[in-house]
């Protein structure tokens, strides 16, 4: 079942780390020979099962101490250790050989990882699993499938880029909200944009269309082109953006809604000084452009749930896509020494108990099908977000983003951010900050095919 195993000086090239002085430093002293141990007389006693030791990398907010040894009461003598993410920290913890098993990881960032050589082929154990097989797995996981081969699947997600809206600012406006599963335009939400901000002098009260969406605007938005596309060549060794006519005119549009106002920017801060989730609890916000995720934090003291609205995704292009923009979620490292505990480890985080607990939340939606009735449907509002979520499924023609594995999203939102406020300025044009965007990306995945080992 297991990959090629990644060696210390696979860990070193995707680093850099190429020097003896550097190597020795990561790896340590050599060790010693130990002296021979004594033989033991036999014994009568039946062996007793070895405890097998299994670190995960997760968040603490995200498996609980109470739930870890849950895991070690019902698998004794398997033990699993939960330690922090700190993704800068496993490549030094691979480069110095120490264990670290299971890692929390977006999906969208997925490729690169394999291309590391970091990611072990769990193909094998998902088609013989009991918990987590194949064919209960939402479309969502593909986010965790790399040229045939399966390395993980999301702890939860959402279609990421449905709309929240607050019913009682919408009527305060007087603007009819639309069915929950109409099309409406992106068009149409930049003419809401003025219909719905109220404002007192230069100071804005209540922002019309606080979106701040996931990731990057073009991120999802060549998903709705017909035929649905991607940023990037069919090899995904090249973004383009300045070549694709659809993809060029989509940042305009959004580029031009911030100049005039009508989303969240340096020209228009969010009204709470903060960010969306915060202008939405504090009702600054009319309409807010998250997941079905955003249900768990939808309710505040000025927000109840009678006023909490959910929408599918606006459109773009032809094509009907609320697809995931990054699923949390979780794979095996090649240099685990334990594979069948470590998986072991991620069919019950991913489908017992912490899954089962997850998906009763409404801060996300379940990898398997077989969940999705657990999530809440208590409320009217609930079961509305939850109809949405049921419509995405069947609906989307697209469900993940899936970007190069020889570079990963932060690239692109990293260049993104670096020229937005330049050309919110007027100091450079959206071509050209478009030009710079491909340019630096592109380095980027150069520099990661120089260093990939697949």
């Amino acid at each position: 079942m297991l990959d090629k195993k990644l060696s210390r000086r696979d860990v070193l090239k995707m680093m850099g780390l190429t020097t003896a002085g550097v190597f020795l430093a990561a790896c340590g002293a050599p060790a010693t020979e130990a002296p021979p141990a004594e033989e033991e007389a036999p014994s009568d006693e039946a062996p007793t099962q070895a405890a097998a030791h299994v670190i995960m990398m997760y968040n603490l907010n995200e498996l609980a101490d109470e739930e870890v040894a849950q895991f070690n009461e019902k698998y004794a003598p398997i033990e699993l250790e939960r330690i922090d993410t700190d993704l800068v920290k496993l490549f030094s913890m691979l480069a110095a050989g120490q264990q670290v098993d299971a890692v929390r990881l977006y999906g969208t960032f997925l490729p690169s990882y394999v291309s590391k050589g970091v990611c072990l082929d769990l193909t094998d154990y998902f088609n013989t699993s009991e918990i987590l097989p194949p064919d209960d797995l939402l479309p969502v996981n593909d986010l965790y499938l790399w040229q045939g081969k399966r390395y993980g699947l999301v702890k939860d997600w959402s279609p990421d880029y449905a709309i929240f809206a607050n019913k009682s600012i919408w009527e305060e406006m007087g603007v009819a909200l639309p069915d929950p599963l109409e099309d409406v335009s992106y068009e149409q939400w930049r003419a809401y944009s003025t219909q719905l901000t109220k404002k007192e002098g230069d100071r804005t009260l209540i922002m019309g269309t606080d979106f701040n969406p996931h990731t990057n605007p073009l991120f999802w938005a060549t998903t709705t082109q017909d035929p649905p596309a991607t940023l990037f060549n069919a090899d995904y060794t090249k973004l383009v953006l300045l070549d694709n006519p659809d993809t060029k005119a989509a940042a305009e549009f959004w580029l031009d809604w911030m100049k005039e106002g009508g989303l969240p920017s340096k020209l228009a801060p969010f009204p709470s000084g903060s960010w969306t989730g915060v202008d939405w609890q504090q009702r600054m916000a009319a309409a807010v452009q998250w997941g079905y995720w955003f249900s768990g934090m939808a309710i505040s003291e000025q927000v109840p749930g009678e006023d909490i609205y959910m929408m599918k995704a606006p459109t773009w292009g032809p094509t009907y896509s609320n697809p995931c923009g990054s699923g949390c979620g979780i794979f095996a490292t090649t240099v685990t020494k334990t594979p069948d505990e470590t998986w072991k480890t991620i069919e019950w985080f991913m489908g017992e108990e912490p899954a089962e607990a997850r998906a009763k939340s409404g801060w996300g939606t379940p990898a398997s099908g077989r969940l999705l009735d657990l999530m809440p449907r208590d409320e009217p509002w609930r079961q509305q977000c939850y109809d949405v979520v049921q419509h995405d499924i069947e609906n989307t023609a697209v469900s993940v983003v899936q970007f190069s594995p020889y570079t990963n999203p932060d690239a692109l939102t990293g260049s993104w951010a670096k020229y937005l406020d330049l050309v919110l300025d007027g100091d450079m044009t959206t071509e050209a900050m478009l030009a710079e965007i491909e340019r630096e990306v592109n380095e980027s995945i150069e520099e990661g095919m120089a260093a990939s080992l697949t």
